[in-house]
């Protein structure tokens, strides 16, 4: 996104859901180290908290595009940004193989995201109805289309698996793909770069460009999800084990 699409808002919003995701991953850490119960925070309210924070990150990411692309699609910085956003999904997919096989990320927020912007290329030029159609037919059609036949994992990524497929973060296409494309269809009605600069201007909501410390912080969150999500696991991970075999 160019520095005139950069929107505090979205920064924002995103920033709150960066914060949303580390107090999940933190409570599933405490989990994974059985310091709490980890059918505690896989199940209940904790779950249906992960899935809204999932949701919410690929709903803004859905508006982003659109942001990016209403002068059209600049498709260096595209090709870059989705080089970056691949990169950044195949190492989540190393790591994760090489700490537990049996567990692996192959599909991911990040692999679904990646897929996600090569979507928004084929449909961003349909009519917003279409796109939001779209986005509601991959809600209501999977389970029409789940099959045994999805098993392996080059098709599980589909989502369209009845069963569980082993991964320790699974987002398949069918249904996650829908927030996405209900973010980019809803913003091609509702968002426009003027409305956008509404909200940042307003008294109501804290502009960036406020130079306290904790506004800054706030922001460059937002500005810098790919970097904390990349980062802020292993440091979780490294802190609990060294609290409980040093400490």
């Amino acid at each position: 996104m160019s520095s005139m699409q950069r929107s505090h808002l979205i920064d924002g919003l995103r920033a709150l859901a960066v914060l949303a995701m580390m107090i999940y991953h933190f409570a599933w850490d405490l989990g994974f180290f059985n310091i709490v119960d980890p059918i505690i925070v896989n199940s209940g309210w904790w779950k249906i908290f992960a899935v809204s924070i999932g949701s919410s990150f690929l709903f803004l990411s859905g508006i982003s595009f659109w942001l990016a692309s209403t002068e059209g699609i600049d498709f260096r910085k595209f090709s870059y940004r989705f080089a970056i956003l691949v990169g950044a999904a195949l190492l989540v997919t190393a790591g994760t193989y090489q700490a537990n096989s049996n567990t692996f990320v192959f599909f991911g927020i990040l692999h679904l995201l990646s897929a996600c912007s090569l979507l928004g290329l084929l449909i961003y030029r349909l009519p917003a109805v279409f796109i939001i159609i779209i986005g509601l037919l991959i809600i209501v059609g999977k389970p029409y289309l789940v099959s045994e036949y999805f098993q392996p994992k080059y098709l599980a990524w589909t989502g369209l698996y009845p069963g569980p497929t082993g991964s320790a973060d699974f987002y398949g296409f069918f249904p996650w793909s829908s927030a996405y494309i209900l973010g980019l269809g809803l913003a091609k009605i509702f968002v426009d770069s003027k409305s956008i600069k509404r909200f940042d201007s307003s008294p109501l909501f804290i502009k960036s460009n406020r130079k306290g410390f904790f506004q800054a912080s706030f922001f460059w969150v937002g500005r810098n999800s790919l970097i904390v999500y990349l980062i802020h696991q292993p440091i979780f991970m490294a802190l609990i084990f060294l609290y409980l075999n040093y400490l």
